[in-house]
């Protein structure tokens, strides 16, 4: 017969049991993608997808350094040039309605998250400075903000949409919240108005040989050199003095060494 006490007890131990199993279980964060419609769709208060040209799967950004100073341009180039597709850097683009982030960090460096004053700012921590580019935009986007010190190892989102290069990171099980994703763009293509380097002039320039004409190799049968002149002048003094038939077969072996 069940008694009272005896079904509190068992009420009890079930609560402990699920608290038990809730705790074993592992968190993991979610990430959740958005395709570039849905964005548009989602923050539409906002007008995002303005300054973006999308074209398929792929998207192209135009981003402004002037005024910039050079310190921000050899950064980017850097960035861009080499970080970009090291596997030890993570370089992050952070999609919003009127601003444009762009965080550079080595991935070894990588710490968690943090929130600061609103649980929608996420964090990304690193335990070292990497650079950190904000373009916003008017009628363009411009680079407003470049910074180097200690504020650029965090990343901010600010909830905006992440490109697929920070999946691997916001997927990590220390983030406690949701990170959007860029899912039907597989190529983001950012093009800058920074002035290529220009070649060095101090290296000279090495001229190229002329072909030359091939070298005779003396001795070679292969390689005599034919003059009829010669021959004619033989051919009529061996008809002038031998006669015609002997002239035919001069003729003869002449072809025959032609």
């Amino acid at each position: 017969m069940l008694t009272k006490g005896f079904l509190k007890r068992l009420l009890a131990l079930g609560c402990a049991l699920v608290c038990v199993l809730a705790l074993s279980v592992p968190s993991f964060a979610e990430v959740s993608n958005l395709t570039y419609d849905e964005c548009v769709s989602k923050y539409s208060a906002s007008g995002w997808g303005k300054g973006y040209s999308r074209t398929g799967t792929v998207l192209d950004i135009d981003v402004s350094f002037d005024g910039a100073s050079e310190e921000a341009k050899e950064a980017w180039k850097l960035v861009m040039q080499d970080w970009l597709n090291d596997p030890d850097y993570a370089v992050i683009f952070c999609l919003g309605s009127s601003s444009f982030w762009v965080y550079a960090n080595r991935i070894s460096d990588f710490t968690g998250f943090t929130y600061t004053n609103n649980v929608g700012n996420q964090c990304l921590q690193f335990s070292s400075p990497g650079y950190y580019f904000y373009f916003s935009y008017s009628s363009g986007w411009s680079l407003s903000i470049f910074n180097t010190n200690n504020r650029s190892n965090s990343v901010t989102s600010s909830g905006s949409p992440l490109y697929r290069s920070a999946q691997s990171l916001v997927s990590d099980e220390r983030n406690p919240r949701t990170s959007y994703i860029l899912s039907d763009i597989y190529t983001l293509i950012v093009n800058d108005d920074i002035t290529p380097d220009e070649p060095d002039s101090s290296v000279p320039e090495v001229p190229v040989d002329p072909p030359k004409e091939p070298e005779v190799p003396t001795g070679n049968p292969e390689y005599v050199v034919y003059n009829t002149s010669i021959w004619l002048t033989f051919f009529r003094w061996v008809r002038r003095h031998i006669g015609n038939a002997v002239f035919v077969g001069f003729l003869v072996l002449a072809a025959i060494m032609g």
